[in-house]
């Protein structure tokens, strides 16, 4: 079987210099490669064949090539629980089977997934050999970077594909020779299998989570508990024949196989083989937590190697003596029983496939999502629950399950919509229909953390006490959170800190807002005699003129604040709620001063046309009072109507809802009616159209003349 049959991804054409003869599996590559070496020719390309570093790969199995070293790109895909490689001082280990028993807890090893951790481990730990005493050989998987002179990071890649299609078709050729079908044997390969029912993967990672959680604070009977879950799940009649995970020990009778101890290798259940007999030392670490680092670096293994070492440390004949009690011993280590070859065959097929083809792009950008705070491990204190000392009533009392930032990530669908606020879980389906900022804004923001978003909009207490009673799930793993602590600045929950740009620049707009307003006072103060009596009064033209100003300036706000984020939404959603407040006010006076003012003859012109320019005032009118009052409508049924905390009824909170979306929606409504209808018309007709006639229609409502 030649190259080509082997590895047919691998033997395209490469692209070949033009002015010598390196060649390169990509045109990038090739564009440095001229710009560095043949200065100031431009780029030509000429079809080359595979190059001779490359060539030498193909006359050795592709796991040879691909098995020695790794580049960091394949460290980089490898960051999920299940599938947990770190680089650590130039080696690559998969801590998948070890975080569990570190003894800083599971999670800080998680914030390093898929990274090269060397130099926070060194220094902490001072040294590689730390670990390596902690792990099994197998979490070893190679040197860190591939040598440049015999292959390029892609190539690696292309020979790591074309080794994933040669097991795929070694597993087709072994399962036709037998009816056997290998099924995954622990929580590790069950959660990296493929084919695995999605429900079922999402219920074990929780209990993965919760078990997590439990580990990083030293929980070791919640963990146990949590354990004991698992195993219920996956003995239930739907679940149990889709994988071989042992859920009980075998009969102990015949003595205990190293295979057997290894399955116990959890600070919440360890055993350790000791000169041929085995012992459950998982209530000794409970009550000695200053040995747990020297026992757990051999949880689930023989550590009889290390017998007397270290006189009067584990493990030793004084420590024996003076600590191990007789009901730890469970029995004699026992022979291994027969394994049949072709199922050992497919398990190593099966674990170099999933080695090799690492978590599915969906978890990658999952795990992507996970705030990395090496070592964090405490809760800061809520600020929320500070401001609003309700919330703490909602929550008392209550055991929430722990999620990851990933897990939530991947809630993002109509039927299940997860969202983060203030470090704490929301389900938001009770909500779709009634919220009253819409669907879509509550959509298109599932599975992320809306801390920011949510403070924007202020919500009232009593909205956010019913948040907690109707949405809350759980909460984000401590190492997970973000410092949202009463003592952080708002710009830090609602947005950046603004630049020296933006600074400057709100220094000059204030300046001109101030000069404005002189040369206003200056202009009123210019002309201030008094105007016949069948003409607008001067208080009545500044009005006009004030509201004129004061409509462009909240549909300007409102434009901006649907098109800004974070502190300055915020504020232009501040600046919106004044004008429309202020146009409120100047409609009342503006009334007012109408029945006390003189009323100037019409311009002529079609008498259709002139009840038209009639009803469009009218509709001013009513537009300038509608819309402040279903804002402030919509404002009191979120946060100042009675609900359930004071009437007691929950069918209050729902009317509530529905009132408030109903008046937002008509705000929304008549917004976009004034903005698109109304100022078109009023502006392109009754203004533009008398000026270009030579009329005075500026001068009609001026108050400067």
């Amino acid at each position: 079987m030649g190259p080509s049959d082997m590895h047919p991804s691998a033997c395209d054409a490469f692209f070949g210099c033009g002015y010598c003869s390196e060649a390169y599996p990509d045109e990038k590559q090739l564009s440095v490669h001229i710009k560095m070496q043949h200065e100031g020719q431009k780029y030509l390309s000429v079809p080359a064949p595979l190059p001779s570093r490359e060539r030498r790969l193909l006359h050795q199995p592709s796991a040879a090539a691909i098995s020695k070293d790794i580049p960091l790109s394949e460290v980089n895909r490898h960051c999920t629980p299940e599938d947990c490689w770190v680089a650590l001082n130039g080696k690559v280990y998969d801590l998948s089977e070890f975080m569990d028993r570190h003894p800083g807890g599971p999670t800080t090893i998680l914030s390093w997934a898929g990274k090269d951790a060397s130099k926070l481990f060194n220094e902490i730990h001072k040294g590689v050999k730390k670990i390596d005493s902690y792990l099994r050989p197998e979490a070893l998987l190679g040197n860190l970077g591939v040598d440049e002179s015999l292959m390029s990071d892609e190539f690696w890649h292309t020979l790591r594909e074309a080794r994933i299609v040669e097991i795929r078709e070694e597993i087709d050729r072994v399962l036709s020779q037998t009816s056997s079908t290998h099924k995954a044997d622990s929580i590790q390969r069950l959660l990296q299998d493929k084919i695995l029912d999605s429900g079922l993967k999402t219920k074990l990672q929780r209990l993965e989570t919760q078990k997590r959680v439990a580990l990083d604070s030293e929980e070791y009977d919640k963990a146990a508990g949590v354990k004991k879950e698992i195993e219920k799940l996956l003995a239930a009649q739907d679940v149990a024949h889709l994988h071989e995970v042992p859920l009980e020990s075998k009969n102990l009778s015949g003595g205990i196989p190293l295979s057997e101890v290894a399955r116990h290798n959890k600070p919440h259940d360890c055993w350790i083989a000791i000169n041929r007999s085995v012992y459950d030392l998982t209530d000794f670490l409970m009550h000695h937590p200053e040995q747990r680092n020297s026992i757990l670096a051999w949880a689930g293994r023989d550590a009889s190697a290390m017998w007397d070492k270290i006189p009067g440390r584990f493990p030793s004949k004084q420590w024996m003596e003076f600590f191990m009690r007789p009901e730890a011993k469970m029995g004699e280590v026992g022979e291994e029983p027969e394994k049949d070859s072709v199922m050992e065959q497919l398990k190593q097929l099966h674990d170099e496939l999933r080695r090799l083809e690492g978590p599915s792009k969906a978890d990658i950008e999952a795990a992507k999502t996970s705030v990395k705070v090496p070592g964090k491990t405490d809760a800061p204190t809520l600020s929320e629950e500070s401001r609003f000392p309700k919330l703490a009533e909602i929550s008392a009392g209550k055991e929430l399950p722990f999620f990851t930032r990933a897990e939530v990530a991947k809630h993002t669908s109509s039927e299940e919509p997860y969202m983060i606020i203030h470090n704490r879980v929301y389900n938001l389906k009770p909500l779709l229909g009634s919220h009253p900022g819409g669907d879509d804004i509550l959509l298109s923001k599932a599975g992320t953390d809306c801390t920011k978003d949510f403070e924007v909009f202020e919500h009232s207490e009593k909205a956010r006490v019913q948040r907690d009673r109707d949405l809350l799930v759980g909460q984000l793993v401590p190492a997970e959170n973000t410092d949202w602590s009463a003592d952080a600045q708002v710009s830090q929950v609602v947005g950046e800190e603004v630049s020296e740009l933006m600074r400057y620049m709100k220094y000059k707009v204030t300046d001109v807002a101030l000069l404005a307003v002189g040369w206003y006072v200056y202009k009123t103060l210019q002309n201030r005699k008094p105007l016949s009596q069948f003409t607008y009064s001067r208080a009545l033209r500044h009005l006009h003129l004030i509201m004129a100003v004061g409509i462009f300036g909240a549909v300007g706000t409102a434009q901006a604040a649907a098109n800004t984020e974070g502190q300055t939404r915020k504020q232009m959603l501040w600046w919106h709620k004044q004008s429309g407040l202020a146009m409120l006010v100047a409609l009342i006076l503006r009334v007012f001063f109408r029945l006390k003012s003189g009323i100037p003859p019409r311009f002529p012109g079609n008498p259709l046309v002139q009840m038209i320019e009639t009803q469009s005032l009218r509709a001013f009118y009513l537009l300038a009072l509608m819309l402040p009052m279903s804002g402030i409508a919509n404002e009191y049924f979120l946060k100042w109507a009675p609900g359930s905390d004071r009437t007691g009824n929950a069918g209050d909170d729902k009317r509530n809802d529905r009132l408030a979306k109903q008046s937002i929606d008509a705000h929304k409504l008549l917004g976009k009616f004034l903005q698109y209808a109304w100022l078109p018309f009023h502006l392109g007709y009754t203004t533009l159209y008398h000026y270009s006639q030579g009329r005075g229609v500026v001068r009609k409502v001026s108050p400067f003349i």
